[in-house]
């Protein structure tokens, strides 16, 4: 697909894998993201590597070629499931599950679930674009 005039190798490749992402639930693999780039794969390969090392991504140590995260999207499961109408995608934690609704534009809402690292409860929530989901739940942030 074209790119628009200005964009970077490295950020078609970074935009490619979000679409990516956003469309399947799942992170595109290098072939896939050659053809939606029109790089040629080692390309490809020499941008994820870049993208990784700015931390826009994060590539499996053992599998360079393979997409972890891509904030807020992961690969794996990681405690939040993020469900659509028709697609699963996993969020990486709270931040990233429920800013997933605000980048998926075909879905009106989507069900976040996960369960307190704590006490083991579920919990479940309906998330759109217009307001925080309802419920008296409190997420905690580490930070240093």
């Amino acid at each position: 697909s074209a790119s628009p005039v200005g964009v970077d190798d490295t950020e078609r490749v970074r935009l490619a894998v979000s679409r990516g992402f956003a469309r399947t639930g799942r992170a595109p693999d290098v072939p896939e993201l050659s053809a939606l780039t029109a790089l040629a794969p080692d390309r490809v390969r020499l941008e994820l590597r870049t993208l990784h090392a700015r931390h826009d991504l994060v590539l499996d140590l053992r599998d360079e070629d393979r997409i972890v995260m891509a904030h807020p999207f992961a690969s794996v499961p990681l405690g939040f499931s993020v469900m659509g109408t028709r697609t699963l995608w996993w969020g990486g934690c709270a931040w990233d599950s429920f800013a997933l609704s605000h980048l998926l534009g075909d879905e009106p809402d989507v069900l976040v679930a996960t369960r307190c690292p704590a006490c083991d409860t579920p919990h479940a929530w309906v998330v759109d674009r217009q307001a925080p989901p309802k419920g008296d739940q409190v997420a905690h942030f580490l930070a240093p």
